[in-house]
């Protein structure tokens, strides 16, 4: 019961701090990418400075909100520790603390992948991972949660060749 309501509650709380900071920065998908076009050549140029620095405001921002969360409390009634469904809602409550250990951690990858003849795909993922331990009167439980978030996902158009033939050799 408790694990689920902290899985719940952290995964809010990241997705509310990336969102809170995707509109304070006011950022779209097309601030991270521009594409490039010369007489012999053209490429991509990535804002690296723009996801460098959404990734270190959300990693903060959810730093701030798991020193918060640490002065949570929820109270389970006493017979959900029988292990038996029935008396679950049964019994007094028992006061229970969820602390966040250490703070926030938040990086991000980026993939180049074959999209069709001539394009590609271009997608910067945010990898966030918190940790937190459920304090009961008796013990307490570490959780790792992780998740991983879709910031970017552009296709660039090459030029297409007059002739194109996929053989297939087995």
């Amino acid at each position: 019961m408790c694990n689920k309501y902290a899985v719940t509650k952290i995964n809010r709380e990241i997705s509310d701090a990336v969102d809170g900071v995707v509109d304070e920065m006011q950022v779209k998908t097309s601030d991270f990418t521009k594409e490039i076009e010369g007489r012999d050549l053209s490429h991509v140029d990535i804002d690296s400075l723009l996801i460098n620095r959404l990734t270190n405001r959300i990693t903060a921002r959810l730093s701030e909100r798991m020193n918060e969360l640490s002065q949570h409390e929820i109270t389970v009634p006493s017979g959900a520790f029988s292990g038996v469904p029935l008396f679950s809602r049964l019994g007094f409550d028992i006061p229970l603390h969820i602390s966040s250990i250490g703070d926030a951690q938040a990086d991000y990858e980026t993939e180049f992948k074959s999209a069709g003849v001539n394009q590609v795909s271009y997608q910067v993922w945010l990898n966030i991972k918190c940790s937190v331990t459920i304090v009961t009167p008796f013990k307490g439980k570490e959780m790792n949660i992780n998740r991983r978030l879709l910031l970017v996902n552009t296709i660039f158009n090459g030029k297409v060749p007059e002739g194109y033939a996929s053989i297939a050799v087995e």
